[in-house]
């Protein structure tokens, strides 16, 4: 433990906000296991799609700004403006995450390539206006150092999926300058690939605080409007 606040100081002095994020994925137990406010094992669930089919697997994970910010916020190391200057990083972009591959008949899976996905995927907002993943090199140079890092980690922890987790920068906003996709304001978006279409209605239950039903008292979900049961307004 003092080695790994050792490595994240070090990183600080230099300047480096990325070894935060590399160090936060390696010690996730560590900083989850403390009292927290959201449960991130939900907000992981919540931002995730899996569709898993006897002979095809797909994992999209929207990764929004909320995600680092409440792993940051549950570390006392990482002060309020290493945090910011972390996300103002990140939010200059929609981060989808995707992987996709074949299950052979022996449980073996061949991935698909960055470029086949790449050439598969589109983002959809509310409107229904459709965006294209960004080419490399309209993405800042910060950003691209955040990806390299990110790819052996991943493939480190989760060995050949996460070598084959593959990222994708969607624009964060539309013509109209509102935000495509805010995890704590309602609205919708959807990323379709391959034919198939994934959907988030927001936001998201596991960043509000839970409401409550007037009838029972019984705690729902935040992002909940109504007591399904009950039909009533919830609290």
């Amino acid at each position: 433990m003092d080695k790994l606040l050792n490595n994240i100081r070090t990183g600080l002095r230099v300047g480096n906000v990325f070894i935060i994020a590399l160090l936060f994925f390696g010690s996730m137990s560590l900083a989850f296991a403390q009292d927290r406010k959201v449960d991130i094992n939900f907000l992981i669930q919540e931002t995730q799609k899996l569709e898993q089919l006897p002979d095809e697997m797909t994992l999209i994970w929207w990764i929004p700004e909320d995600f680092w910010r409440v792993s940051f916020e549950q570390n006392p190391n990482i002060t309020e403006a290493q945090t910011e200057e972390f996300l103002k990083v990140l939010r200059a972009y929609v981060v989808v995450v995707v992987v996709n591959g074949n299950i052979g008949s022996m449980g073996g899976v061949s991935y698909k390539s960055e470029s086949t996905i790449r050439n598969s995927i589109q983002l959809i907002d509310s409107h229904m206006n459709r965006y294209r993943p960004l080419q490399i090199e309209a993405v800042d140079a910060d950003m691209k150092n955040f990806l390299l890092m990110m790819k052996p980690v991943l493939a480190n922890m989760l060995g050949p999926m996460g070598e084959n987790m593959h990222f994708y920068l969607f624009p964060p906003k539309n013509k109209a300058g509102q935000r495509i996709a805010d995890a704590k304001k309602e609205g919708t978006f959807s990323v379709r690939f391959d034919q198939k279409e994934f959907r988030w209605r927001l936001p998201l239950g596991s960043l509000m605080a839970p409401r409550i039903c007037p009838v029972d008292g019984e705690k729902l979900s935040g992002a909940w409007k109504y007591c399904p049961w009950h039909g009533v307004e919830l609290k």
